[in-house]
């Protein structure tokens, strides 16, 4: 086992702080993808806070990262471009806000199940890495809780 300072798996700790960085990359892609087809003002405004908080998430990633002395990996480009095509084919045949609702809740959902198995399934990693999962996985959780009101 490769360790760290701080006794951690180093491999471990790359492919917790990797799957962190795709989580929030791929949030941020999806928001960009979902404003300009959403009509109502008051969503759109809550995804544009949602966009800067996962953006803000990138950074402190790749700061992590930095500090660390690895690059996360980032999600495959197929995999970007499959869930931006799936995002706009959603959208193409209903637009309404209920509608927008229940994309978010599913693609966050998923998110908090993904965050969840990388905080429960990995031993000995990183504690920053950890933590910053973890506020990652509480602000996920309470977007799912914002997004109810829109169904």
């Amino acid at each position: 086992m490769q360790t760290t300072e701080n006794n951690c798996n180093v491999l471990a700790t790359k492919e917790v702080v990797s799957d962190l960085y795709k989580n929030v990359t791929m949030n941020v892609h999806s928001i960009k993808v979902l404003v300009p087809l959403v009509y109502n003002e008051e969503m759109k405004a809550m995804l544009n806070k949602q966009l800067q908080t996962y953006q803000d998430y990138t950074n402190q990633v790749e700061k992590l990262c930095q500090t660390l002395n690895f690059a996360p990996t980032p999600a495959p480009k197929a995999v970007i471009l499959m869930a931006e095509m799936g995002l706009k084919s959603k959208m193409i045949a209903n637009k309404s806000t209920t509608h927008v609702a229940k994309i978010m809740l599913q693609g966050t959902l998923n998110g908090i199940i993904d965050l969840y198995r990388l905080l429960n399934h990995k031993a000995d990693v990183h504690p920053e890495v950890v933590l910053l999962a973890k506020q990652v996985l509480r602000y996920e959780e309470g977007c799912l809780e914002n997004v109810k009101a829109f169904l």
